[in-house]
């Protein structure tokens, strides 16, 4: 690590511990859609009202900036470690070697059992069915709603939960959006150059965030490894984003 980058380092580790001197957040879910646009999910009540329902009861940022949105493992990476995705970017850890005590998984409906049985600090699915659009922008719309559907069973889970509705966070952000148009074959892309590709919204809900929903301010992905690792009062000195602030209370 150079000079600059070492201090870098130095001040957000300092910066983290100072943001949340009082965490009340034990566990974190961490949804990961793959590839889908934030007219659907966020903004469509029809298609997902489970979403839209924590959307209100949580924050959100309108204008989250996704750099790569043509490889799925690219943009996922650089959600993990806070850093652009290059050749080298896999060697430098993610949240779950920052925080410890991490399970990662590839279905919605695991979510609930594994929080009982091993709760453990952060838990990261991996939602991958969005990619159907590829084929049928109908298919694309059945996906959203069946995240939804499961993304409320999960919400209605913990906080019903007498262990983890007052410290349990939850966090959905999709890897990248989708092109704005859908093709004269009915397939939904995801291409550099389109708004909805680039621009997404992330939600959070928990017991440190704020409330309410910022439309202007643009953060990127490479903040989320960092403010997630903040929550649990760590520094993700390797980072290249920053700690997004204005989201604690």
């Amino acid at each position: 690590m150079n000079r600059r980058g070492f201090f870098k380092s130095a001040a957000l580790g300092a910066y983290s511990w100072y943001a949340l001197p009082k965490s009340g957040t034990k566990h974190l879910v961490f949804v990961v859609m793959g590839g889908v646009r934030k007219s659907e999910y966020l903004d469509n009540a029809r298609l997902a009202p489970n979403i839209r329902q924590l959307a209100r009861e949580g924050f959100v940022f309108e204008e989250d900036h996704c750099e790569h949105v043509a490889s799925h493992d690219g943009a996922f990476n650089e959600l993990l470690t806070g850093r652009r995705f290059e050749a080298n970017s896999s060697n430098y850890p993610s949240i779950r070697g920052y925080i410890g005590e991490s399970i990662q998984l590839d279905s919605l409906s695991k979510i609930g059992d594994v929080l009982e049985h091993y709760r453990p600090r952060i838990l990261i699915c991996r939602e991958r069915t969005h990619d159907i659009g590829h084929e049928s922008f109908e298919s694309y719309l059945d996906a959203v709603k069946a995240t939804d559907v499961a993304i409320g069973r999960i919400f209605a889970f913990v906080k019903n939960h007498p262990a983890f509705a007052r410290n349990t966070a939850i966090v959905i952000r999709p890897e990248f959006g989708r092109d704005d148009e859908v093709t004269a074959d009915g397939h939904l892309h995801h291409s550099y150059g389109f708004y909805s590709s680039h621009r997404v919204a992330s939600i959070f809900w928990g017991p440190d965030f704020r409330q309410g929903i910022d439309r202007k301010t643009v953060i990127s992905a490479l903040d989320m490894a960092p403010t997630l690792a903040g929550l649990f009062g760590v520094s993700a000195v390797h980072a290249q984003g920053d700690v997004i602030s204005a989201l604690f209370a």
